[in-house]
């Protein structure tokens, strides 16, 4: 009687047939040929092992992908996460912050509700504020505190550890890479405060450092404050000193016209004249009136009538002489109503350009007071101080950060391999 015949997995991944499934007979008759019963079970066994030489390749590339998931883990998140641990609590320098705020203001003009009129008071200036922190991260204040300090020995000491140390051979653009590193400046807007914080690796030159900063922030506002008066004041000054020129021009000239006619004043001249024309011109009537009364009385040949007929014709050509000097028709010397003109003229000029003069002094002084009003300064209101405990590097907070970033990134790859993976089998 013919078993039922079994295949059973052995440990190796192999089918085997079970012997206990066949007879204690050979399996083959007598005649050397297989009986049905047997061949059926021959058959079956190498169909099993077809199917099992096919699945054995995916069972071994599925394990050897979950060895290299498991020893990328090691490496690119176990690995880095050990060596940050080890370089924050072992080797890291620590970095010292020094805090100061101050802000950048101009005086400006208030109102007052009393009589004292107004009040000077002041007001943040947010746009020099930017100019200042932009200085502050430039190479320009890098140049004036290196004329000031060996800046480069605060940050290239032996004590430092190799990866906070500023490069020997740093060239200025690295120099001001790490300096933005180490100096950082916050502006708040309602307010136009600035917060100025510098790191070091020492507590005395972070203060050190914090206060050149604060000298060199002044000195240029100064700067720029003393150039923005100059030239809110120049053309005021120009103006002055055109004005004075023709002024002084105008003043020569008149001077000149009174040296030439010897006349200080026209005016004066031409009233003195008027006067003394008129008074000729009574004399002249009183010695009229006298030769009137003596004609009347037919006293022709009288010598006092001959005396008041020579005193008569001298009051004529002096009284003649008088009103040529005040007004004629030609243009000789002498003429007062000419006189008048260019003097009036000269005058005229004068007056105008002494008008415009003071114009111009007037405006002058209200621009110097203007561009006193805008003049703008530093006032610091913390100053910085000596820091008693290291805020940075950050021993807790780092190492967890670098561990975070590379599981994600793992996870990541993993994840793109694993699906690639899926799709060619």
């Amino acid at each position: 009687m013919a078993a039922t015949k079994t295949a059973q997995k052995d440990k190796s991944g192999t089918f085997q047939v079970d012997a206990e499934a066949l007879d204690g007979r050979s399996l083959r008759t007598g005649d050397g040929t297989m009986p049905s019963t047997t061949s059926g079970t021959a058959v079956g066994v190498k169909e099993i092992d077809a199917e099992t030489t096919a699945a054995a390749p995916q069972t071994a590339s599925g394990g050897g992908f979950w060895r290299l998931s498991t020893i990328s883990l090691l490496v690119c998140v176990a690995l880095p996460f050990i060596l940050a641990c080890f370089y924050y609590f072992a080797l890291a320098t620590d970095q010292y912050v020094a805090e100061t705020r101050f802000a950048v203001r101009s005086l400006a003009s208030g109102s007052s509700s009393d009589a004292s009129g107004q009040l000077l008071t002041t007001s943040p200036l947010a746009q020099d504020g930017y100019v200042v922190t932009s200085f502050i991260h430039s190479t320009e204040i890098l140049r004036r505190i290196e004329e000031r300090v060996d800046l480069r020995s605060y940050f290239q000491r032996d004590e430092i550890d190799y990866f906070s140390r500023l490069a020997d051979d740093a060239t200025r653009e690295d120099l001001l890479d790490y300096w933005s590193n180490q100096v950082t400046t916050y502006i708040d807007g309602p307010s136009g405060i600035i917060t100025l914080r510098v790191r070091a690796h020492s507590p005395e030159d972070a203060r050190e450092l914090a206060q050149i900063i604060i000298e060199e922030s002044e000195i240029l506002v100064n700067q720029l404050s003393e150039r923005a008066r100059a030239d809110y004041i120049r053309r005021a000054e120009q103006e002055v000193a055109s004005t004075a020129g023709r002024y002084e021009q105008a003043l020569a000239q008149l001077n000149e016209f009174q040296n030439d006619r010897s006349i200080l004043s026209v005016e004066a001249q031409a009233t003195e004249t008027g006067q003394l024309l008129t008074g000729l011109l009574q004399e002249k009537l009183t010695v009229d009136s006298r030769l009137f009364v003596l004609a009347q009385n037919s006293i022709s040949d009288a010598p006092q009538v001959r005396q008041l007929q020579r005193t008569q014709e001298a009051l004529d050509t002096q009284i003649a002489e008088l009103r040529g000097q005040l007004a004629s028709g030609d243009t000789a010397d002498g003429n007062l109503s000419r006189y008048l003109r260019e003097f009036a003229e000269y005058e005229t000029e004068r007056l105008l350009a002494s008008g415009l003069y003071e114009a111009a002094r007037r405006n002058l002084a209200q621009a110097e007071l203007e561009a006193d009003r805008q003049a703008v300064y530093v006032t610091v209101f913390v100053e910085p101080s000596v820091p008693e405990d290291a805020r940075y590097p950050q021993r807790f907070i780092m190492p967890l950060l670098i561990l975070l970033g590379c599981a994600i990134a793992w996870g990541i790859v993993a994840l793109i391999i694993a699906s690639v993976e899926d799709h060619r089998t």
